[in-house]
């Protein structure tokens, strides 16, 4: 038994067997050479890519999303709550990719970790996984808030709100950034990506206790 258990969240939804994207017309992009960006394609990719290192190192861990379909918010924060409910080592951990607006796009970049708007038990979670991306993904820019480039950012998003576990979103890049989606989309990327939330991960394995 690892000192957590983690609750994999693949933001948005997949492709049937048919190639059907669950989430369209929503989280994509398409540039203008038909490159084509499908985010919870992508955040799937990593999410199984994290799931095959944890299984490796033995860390506890479970899915939260469909397989396929667009899970409503309202269902993932059921399962993780339940999940939490039976054993308190839970730690909710959901996986995206970002991009801008209409009429803005191409013009955002960076990573970010966020958890919910004030003083909570994830905080120092969010310390450790900002920390570690800003190590690992030097290459990019870190959206931070804050000076000292290791905290993490805080918004009102459903899953952080609703989670009665400590919770983490992710934003791994623009992937309507032609240069971010090419790392996105490239097996390199998703693995470092993937390995970068591992080491994340690993660490905050090690410091038993933090945000309890």
């Amino acid at each position: 038994m690892t000192n957590y258990k983690w609750l994999l969240d693949a933001g948005h939804g997949g492709l049937t067997p048919e190639g059907v994207y669950t989430t369209a017309p929503a989280k994509m992009h398409i540039f203008a050479d038909g490159l084509t960006f499908y985010e919870g394609v992508n955040n799937r990719t990593i999410v199984e890519k994290l799931s095959d290192l944890l299984i490796e190192a033995r860390i506890d861990h479970a899915m939260v999303h469909d397989p396929e379909h667009d899970t409503p918010l309202r269902e993932r924060v059921f399962r993780a709550n339940h999940l939490f409910a039976k054993d308190k080592r839970c730690i909710y951990l959901s996986i995206h990719s970002d991009a801008m607006p209409e009429g803005a796009h191409g013009k955002g970049s960076g990573f970010a970790v966020y958890t919910s708007k004030g003083e909570t038990r994830s905080d120092a979670i969010g310390k450790i996984f900002s920390a570690v991306y800003a190590r690992e993904l030097k290459e990019f820019k870190s959206r931070e808030d804050r000076s000292d480039g290791d905290a993490d950012k805080e918004e009102d998003f459903y899953v952080l709100r609703k989670t009665d576990c400590p919770a983490l979103l992710v934003e791994n890049l623009f992937f309507d950034n032609r240069r971010e989606a090419e790392f996105l989309l490239s097996d390199a990327g998703q693995g470092r990506i993937a390995m970068t939330l591992f080491e994340a991960i690993v660490t905050t394995e090690k410091m038993f206790g933090i945000g309890r």
